[in-house]
């Protein structure tokens, strides 16, 4: 496929809106897409989208890419202007789910066949509170047959070799409540969210290691002169180190219990639920995760002339590290503005795109002379 056909496709998919957990409409598009090339898709329990190669006993190596965006109900009509693309999720991840549409287009088109077992997947679930839904489902099917994940994911100036894990809270606090003049000094359950997560940003990270904290959404209230008797509020903590994680997420907790039934909070209660947990990577063979990441470098430098930027992230590849599996994620395109309804992309960069997707994944095949 060349540039033009990348951005008809682009478009086509981007304008299938596939918030997490509703990625179906988009699913069955790409499995429309992938019978009339002669594949033959089949969905999983999570909804995943895969095609699989089998040649041989023995295990499998996963290309992947995810299909949900971040952005519930907007407008994904695209904007262009000259080269640029402008959509919500046009990047992340549509950008590189077109571009391995693509590359398995080529690859049925040469009739290439596989050296080793591979799974094609179109995954679900990767962002937000999604959780890695269709990543743990792909693993857990497939347990101990993977040999390595490769999710596309990304621009074109980083390779993800080291997962950030990460434990996210859905926060309730409940109070009595009451009129905002009359009962004026009641403890109030937005006074006491925002007492909290004042507390949380007291928190100093574990030094030598990138540990973060973030409060993202609060709701809660019933109007400017009641003082809420409810109030919800999502946190959560990230770390690419295991025990700095760990220590971070107990002073959340600790927080979080701090203010249930403490003095002056008689009648407040405060209730918390874990709404998302991804791993640190754990027992990952050093060669093997280099070799790894060595390829996607020196794949996309062979395409763009640049050193891509190795460095940790939360991506699918989060569970397979965690199970001790090689796995990196990087992409092909140029952009920006990723998880905002800004988010843009350069089809200058299609075909240097499609190029490093197709090499890397050329590797496992033989070509017809």
């Amino acid at each position: 496929m060349n540039a033009a056909e990348i951005e008809e496709l682009l478009i086509k998919l981007v304008q299938i809106p596939a918030p997490t957990g509703r990625e179906q409409k988009r699913a069955e598009y790409i499995t429309d897409w992938l019978k009339e090339l002669g594949y033959h898709p089949f969905t999983d329990a999570a909804g995943n989208v895969i095609v699989e190669m089998k040649v041989q006993e023995g295990g499998y190596t996963v290309l992947m890419a995810h299909m949900d965006t971040v952005f519930e109900d907007v407008d994904t009509s695209v904007v262009k202007n000259a080269n640029i693309l402008s959509a919500p999720g046009i990047g992340d991840d549509t950008c590189n789910a077109a571009f391995l549409m693509a590359v398995m287009k080529t690859l049925i088109g040469q009739k290439c066949r596989p050296l080793k077992n591979l799974l094609f997947v179109f995954d679900t679930g990767e962002e937000g509170l999604g959780n890695c839904r269709g990543t743990r489902q792909l693993m857990q099917d497939y347990k101990d047959k993977v040999d390595e994940v490769i999710s596309f994911d990304l621009g074109s100036d980083a390779v993800c070799v080291k997962a950030v894990g990460s434990k996210r809270y859905r926060v309730t606090v409940t109070a009595p409540g009451g009129h905002s003049f009359h009962a004026f000094g009641q403890k109030g359950a937005i006074e006491t969210a925002a007492e909290m997560i004042h507390e949380i940003y007291r928190i100093k990270p574990c030094e030598g290691t990138q540990t973060t904290y973030n409060v993202g959404m609060i709701e809660g209230g019933t109007s400017v002169n009641t003082i809420a008797q409810k109030c919800t509020f999502l946190a959560e903590v990230r770390s690419d180190d295991a025990q700095a994680l760990q220590k971070i997420d107990e002073q959340l907790c600790n927080i979080f219990d701090s203010f249930n039934n403490a003095e002056g909070f008689a009648k407040v209660q405060i209730s918390y639920e874990l709404t998302g947990f991804r791993p640190t990577g754990n027992g990952v063979p050093e060669a093997a995760q280099k070799a790894l990441a060595d390829t996607a470098a020196e794949v996309i430098c062979r395409y763009t002339g640049r050193e891509p930027v190795r460095r940790s992230g939360s991506t699918d590849c989060n569970i397979p590290l965690s199970m001790g599996i090689p796995a990196v994620s990087f992409g092909g395109y140029r952009g920006g503005g990723a998880h905002t309804r800004q988010e843009w992309v350069d089809a200058g960069s299609f075909e240097e795109g499609y190029n490093i997707i197709l090499a890397f994944i050329g590797k496992y095949f033989i070509w017809k002379d």
